[in-house]
């Protein structure tokens, strides 16, 4: 049976696997709505879907798109949703398949630290339930694991950094909805410390640019205002999505101005964290908080702060790498 990768978060679904030795992964943004589309009218294909008798669709532009962005989303029907979509959308043909999920750390660990067998539970008896696609076969999810977020996409870093066994590493992990970090000790021998706050993600740049270009003419969905925000240097772009020309450049100070006031935010989040020898930065967030951390962490040397690789997809990336061959 397929093992897959799934970091399934609140904005975007991470997957990787492996097809014998080769490598591969995909990415599917959430957007969905209640209610089906309409067939046969566009070149792209129409995702349409049932789950207890109740319709979805796939939707990247629709301004009714279903909010995403808050921790019960974990175990929710808009869940299911985004991890069977992408699936769909992956390549894969619709098999049996065996899951290994991500839970933020904040939803992962219980208030003494431990694991919260209780809501990893539920996790999995969300995503084990069955659901429907309009006109094609189904994938059947026949086991699910759930890791915890952030830690483990440091694992090929930390080899290639070759710590030291008394040095530390904060891990710091910015998705869409919450900011995960914790402080590994040498090459993981030991985590001494995590941090969960289930209110401080990229959401919160999205809602507002949301609202700067509804000032603009242009309803969207948070789909399209994290693209707006991911491609705010591309001119060509921007004018095709604000309406308002005279408001072009209110749009892109307000993705500037949130993008420091996020990035302030997570570096006064952890402050009681400065005391380390190094600073890896992953998830969707991590290159937007990245200046923060240089401009106000200046007892690190510019090399000890790092931005890893593709960091949204680090995490599915290096539990592929550790797990999916298990």
């Amino acid at each position: 049976m397929l093992h897959v990768i799934c970091d399934d978060g609140s904005t975007n679904v991470k997957l990787a696997w492996f097809e014998g030795d080769e490598f591969r992964s995909a990415i599917s943004a959430n957007s969905f709505r209640n209610g089906w589309k309409i067939e046969g009218m566009g070149s792209e294909r129409v995702y349409n879907y049932a789950l207890d008798g109740v319709r979805f669709a796939f939707d990247k532009v629709s301004s009714t798109a279903i909010t995403t962005t808050n921790v019960d989303y974990q175990y929710s029907d808009l869940n299911l949703l985004a991890v069977h979509h992408a699936l769909h959308t992956s390549g894969l043909e619709p098999q049996p398949v065996r899951l290994t999920v991500t839970l933020p750390l904040s939803e992962y660990y219980d208030a003494d630290l431990q694991r919260d067998d209780v809501k990893i539970a539920r996790k999995i008896k969300n995503l084990l339930r069955r659901l429907e696609i309009n006109k094609g076969q189904a994938f059947t999810v026949s086991e699910v694991d759930v890791m915890p977020e952030s830690l483990p996409a440091a694992f090929t870093a930390l080899s290639e950094l070759n710590v030291g066994s008394l040095e530390k590493t904060l891990v710091v992990d910015v998705g869409g909805t919450t900011l995960d970090a914790g402080i590994i000790v040498g090459q993981f021998e030991d985590v001494s410390a995590i941090h969960g706050n289930p209110k401080l993600g990229v959401s919160l740049i999205t809602s507002r640019v949301q609202s700067a270009l509804a000032s603009a003419g242009s309803e969207v969905s948070a789909y399209v205002a994290s693209l707006v925000i991911r491609r705010r240097n591309d001119a060509e772009f921007i004018k095709s999505v604000v309406n308002d020309p005279a408001r072009v450049d209110y749009v892109l100070k307000t993705v500037e101005s949130e993008i420091h006031n996020l990035g302030s935010m997570v570096v006064n989040d952890l402050a009681d964290f400065r005391h380390v020898n190094n600073v890896l930065l992953v998830g969707g967030g991590g290159t937007l908080v990245e200046k923060a951390f240089r401009e106000t962490w200046t007892h690190l040397q510019p090399e000890k702060i790092i931005v890893l690789e593709n960091p949204q997809e680090a995490l599915a990336r290096e539990l592929a790498r550790y797990r999916s061959k298990d």
